[in-house]
């Protein structure tokens, strides 16, 4: 115990029995009331050594004053007396009265209510039972307590008594029952000064608490609870009016039952009987200091650090400023940190050091007591420096830094955890705010504000992140591990990278290396550890699938490393080819897409050619890339492919080309149907090649449908024809083939279709190779010496017979696309009419559908025509007058021999004042 408060004199022997008691903050004025009515004001002396008695009101009221609050900003007294509540002029001498309520008595109590949302001033009044809201406010021109709408449950079955407010709450008791009640304005409802309808709130009221004593409520708005006298107990809760987790926590037991309590940070003073007043401490509950003042009967709080006591005819000041040195010093002797610091920081004895050292005594006195996180909350609230803190960790050091004693090597290893777990939150938070300040410094460098003194102050934070994302790695390995590779990541990381992979290795996270490496840009690292993890059976669950995480590694990259990207390629091509093309073909990202393309054309040529022609079809197909280079390089590899291919076939089945049994290309088995029918697909859809180049690498023995689509690029469409008719038997193709490459409008492409008639009807008419071919210098000569005489060639001799009835059918089918008289003409004269009758009766309609067709357009033609030159006519003869009164309908003014417009209905107007207008509406 020590002695807390200093008791002092304000006044004594009055001539008036003190019923209640007020502190003006703004002026340091203690307002007494009396029994008969009198009001007492008393005021701080000049030399701060007293109060003296600066003002007396006889007139205050004629009966006792029951109960005084201050409203310092609206400048009111508000005063309950003979059972009314009135509101007398603060600044008044007189304290003249502003106004009285009325409606309700007699009055039991009072509060005042001031809603965060507005700050307007409410009080609550209790009366008969029932509780009422007044505004203050102006009516009729004058200043009033107006009536508000006061809606709540349940009926009270007594009236209410000692209520209190914090913010939107309202504390208050009813017999021996505690309530809260959470005010709410009613949102269909508006203040008078918005509109008609009247304000109103709703109450939610809620049972708290019971006791058998005198009830008191004391609100302790800094500590954000509200304190509730339970018999000798002292209980507490929220501001919400929810009991903590623990109940027994933050309750204080006086030595007998208070009949008065305030709250005077950091005590709870109580008002016993016999005129004993009891200090305790809000910490811990311990009993401080007890006084022992003649009769004293009321408290009222004052200025901070003190607290008036009023008896009968006297009144007291309790004053903590006298010993507070001296109790400051006791309580840190005595390890009481809590309290001395609160005493400190409420007053202004001390200097900003002191209580910075204080409180540094503070935190290390709750380390020392293994209460780690309520330490380094302190540590951070004071921003003692990291290193200092760091240095109570010696195994956490970086090298080259001196530690303290071993204060955590020294602990049992559960509270060692415990106290790298509330480090770890520390420094958590000490790097989030370094960073921000970090950040902000770049920002001005880039905006060109940065000062000198900036750049410095950004070196030191720079260095202190580096030491604390090196510690709290250490600390996460040992505490969260799981949060590891999250501070990695993180961009603004500061550890030092020959720092970090030091750490990783040595505890075998060589996950958390890789993302090291992958975060750092250290890619040759990255991928040589997942090259050497994948060989490894003992490896990290992380590195299974080694291929497909370096395929995604790779792709990431971009043309800045593309000799990186080809030299691990290698690695990946040489174990799974389709892996290996996705290096090149995801679609995920941008990177891929835009690498250099003829470069990885170039490396897969030399290191990988079967991973070529996936990567160029999809670069062709799927990107849609136009130049011939790669073009031209897929159809040589196509083609190289194809050969090889072909040749084995052809020795494993020497009559699949014969002339009696061709295959059909893409028809054939294994990879050579299959790349045949991709070669086809390529020649046919693509634009970027060129055709003579391929046909000299294309054998006139073999490959008749490549040979035929690319002889319809150079619009030899006769000697394509020929291939489909006479020597592959597909008129079905060939008909399709004209569909490819009709074209009404080109000179060439328009009369496919006579050409096939043509071919079918004179098929010994057309040379079917018009390129000459050379058996030793094409590719194919290697090996056809190895194939029977009647296997492949085909005789360009060969007799062909003509197929007049399929040509018949082709001329019915596609009469619009056909000479119709020249294909006639090339018919054999011995031709049947009956043969000839289907194909002409469907020349007939066609004509007929198109002459039906041209008929009509030519009507709807000559409609429109008609149309417009009635418009035109009706135009022209219109008559228009403009003479000098003549106006511009815009302006007002004369058109006179200005360029003019005439509307529909007649009105004129200039043509720029016109164009104006429309330029306006447009707008």
């Amino acid at each position: 115990m020590y002695d807390a408060y200093t008791p002092c004199e304000v006044a004594l022997r009055l001539p008036v029995e003190v019923t209640c008691l007020a502190f003006q903050e703004s002026n340091q004025t203690l307002l007494a009331g009396g029994r008969a009515g009198h009001l007492y004001a008393y005021t701080i002396s000049a030399n701060r050594r007293g109060f003296e008695l600066t003002n007396i009101c006889k007139s205050f009221h004629k009966k006792a004053v029951m109960e005084l609050k201050v409203c310092q900003r609206e400048d009111l007294l508000l005063c309950v007396s003979d059972g009314q509540l009135m509101a007398h002029k603060l600044s008044d001498p007189e304290y003249k009265v502003e106004t009285l309520i009325h409606k309700v008595k007699p009055v039991q109590t009072f509060a005042r209510f001031s809603p965060k949302t507005s700050g307007d001033l409410y009080v609550i009044v209790s009366s008969r039972k029932k509780l009422y809201l007044f505004k203050w406010g102006e009516k009729d021109g004058h200043k009033e307590f107006i009536e508000v709408a006061l809606d709540y449950n349940p009926v009270f079955l007594d009236t209410p008594t000692s209520i209190r407010c914090v913010g939107e709450m309202v504390f208050f008791s009813v017999r021996n029952e505690y309530f809260s009640m959470t005010m709410q304005k009613d949102k269909t409802t508006t203040s008078p000064s918005e509109g008609s309808t009247p304000e109103g709130w709703n109450g939610f009221v809620t049972r708290l608490l019971n006791f058998n004593c005198q009830p008191g409520i004391v609100p302790m708005i800094d500590r954000r609870r509200v304190a509730f006298v339970r018999n000798e107990i002292v209980v507490t809760t929220d501001i919400w009016g929810q009991r903590p987790a623990n109940v027994l926590s933050d309750e204080y037991k006086f030595s007998e039952v208070p009949m008065q309590i305030v709250y005077d940070s950091p005590y709870l003073v109580g008002m016993l009987s016999k005129g004993r007043v009891e200090v305790r401490s809000i910490f811990d509950g311990q009993l401080v200091q007890t006084m022992s003042l003649p009769k004293a009967m009321t408290l009222c709080s004052g200025a901070r650090g003190q607290v008036f006591v009023a008896a009968l005819s006297d009144i007291w000041i309790l004053d903590t400023s006298q010993n507070l040195r001296k109790n400051v010093s006791h309580l840190i002797q005595e390890r009481h940190f809590e309290l001395a610091i609160q005493l400190a920081e409420n007053s202004n004895l001390f200097a900003e050091e002191q209580k910075l050292e204080i409180k540094k005594k503070a935190a290390l006195n709750l380390f020392n007591q293994k209460k780690f996180d309520e330490s380094f909350a302190l540590f951070g609230e004071i921003k003692t420096e990291v290193l200092s803190i760091i240095r109570m960790f010696p195994e956490l050091l970086p090298d080259g830094f001196q530690s303290m004693t071993g204060v955590v090597s020294d602990m049992p290893a559960n509270d060692r955890m415990r106290a790298l777990l509330a480090l770890g939150s520390y420094l958590s938070e000490i790097r989030t705010e370094h960073a921000k300040h970090i950040e902000l410094y770049n920002r001005l460098y880039s905006s060109g504000a940065a000062k000198k003194t900036d750049e410095d102050e950004k070196a030191k934070l720079l260095l202190t992140l580096r030491v604390v994302d090196t510690t709290l790695l250490k600390c996460y390995i040992k505490t969260k591990p799981m949060l590891v590779d999250s501070l990695i990541r993180l961009q603004s990381n500061a550890c030092t990278f020959e720092d970090a992979k030091k750490i990783l290795e040595s505890e075998g996270r060589l996950r958390s290396l890789f993302i090291l490496y992958e975060t750092r840009k250290k890619h040759e690292m990255a991928l040589d550890l997942f090259i050497d993890q994948s060989s490894r059976p003992d490896a990290d669950p992380f590195f299974d699938d080694a291929i497909q995480q370096i395929v995604e590694y790779l792709q990431s990259l971009g043309n800045s490393n593309l000799p990186l990207i080809l030299k691990y390629a290698k690695w990946v091509l040489a174990k799974n080819l389709e892996a290996g093309v996705q290096i090149f073909t995801s679609d995920e990202t941008e990177m891929a897409r835009n690498l250099n393309r003829k470069a990885v054309v170039e490396f897969l040529k030399s290191e990988c050619p079967d991973a070529l022609i996936p990567y160029l079809e999809h670069v062709i197909f799927k990107w849609e890339e136009p130049s011939s280079y790669f073009h031209e390089t897929l159809l040589e590899f196509y083609v190289a492919r194809v050969n090889t291919l072909f040749k084995d076939y052809v020795h494993a089945f020497p009559d699949a080309f014969s002339d009696e049994n061709i295959t059909r290309a893409g028809d054939e088995d294994g990879e050579l149907g299959l790349y045949r029918k991709r070669l086809l697909k390529f020649l046919e859809v693509s634009h970027s090649y060129s055709p003579q180049t391929v046909l000299l690498q294309l054998a006139p023995h073999a490959f008749y449908e490549e040979r035929a689509l690319i002889l319809g690029r150079l619009k030899q469409h006769e000697q394509a024809l020929a291939i489909y008719v006479n020597t592959l038997k597909n008129v079905p193709a060939a008909e399709e083939y004209c569909r490819l490459y009709y074209n009404a409008h080109d000179e060439t492409n328009s009369q496919v279709y006579l050409m096939l008639f043509r071919t079918l009807v004179h098929p010994n008419q057309q040379q079917l190779h018009s390129i000459p071919y050379h058996a030793d210098s094409t590719p194919f000569g290697s090996y056809r010496d190895d194939v029977s005489e009647a296997s492949t060639l085909v005789n360009s001799t060969s007799s062909y017979q003509p197929d007049v009835n399929t040509a018949i059918k082709i001329l019915a089918k596609h009469a619009d696309k056909i000479d119709t008289v020249g294909a006639l003409n090339m018919l054999p004269a011995t031709t049947p009419l009956r043969v000839v009758f289907s194909a002409i009766n469907a020349v007939i309609q066609t004509t007929g559908r198109q002459a039906s067709t041209r008929k009509m357009e030519k009507s709807v033609s000559q409609c429109a025509m008609s149309k417009k030159l009635e418009r035109k006519n009706k135009a022209q003869s219109t008559k228009i007058i403009v003479n000098f009164s003549s106006e511009c309908v815009v302006c007002e003014k004369k058109i006179a021999v200005s360029a003019f417009v005439r509307y529909p209905d007649g009105r004129l107007a200039h043509l720029y004042c016109h164009n104006d207008s429309q330029g306006g509406n447009r707008n």
